[in-house]
């Protein structure tokens, strides 16, 4: 599964993704009781695995 801005495609072998570092960097913020990584995992489905769902 690819994850892009909230939306998501099933790829398969047949598919070739590229990934690159953009030309620019971004500052995040931290919020005092909120965890960022648990919070994209929700939000994206990041760390879900599609094979095991119907």
């Amino acid at each position: 599964m690819c994850t892009l801005d909230s939306r998501f495609r099933t790829i398969t072998s047949d598919h070739q993704l590229a990934v690159r570092k953009c030309d620019f960097s971004i500052k995040l913020v931290r919020l005092p009781n909120i965890d960022f990584q648990t919070t994209m995992n929700t939000k994206l489905g990041w760390g879900l695995d599609k094979r095991n769902t119907d």
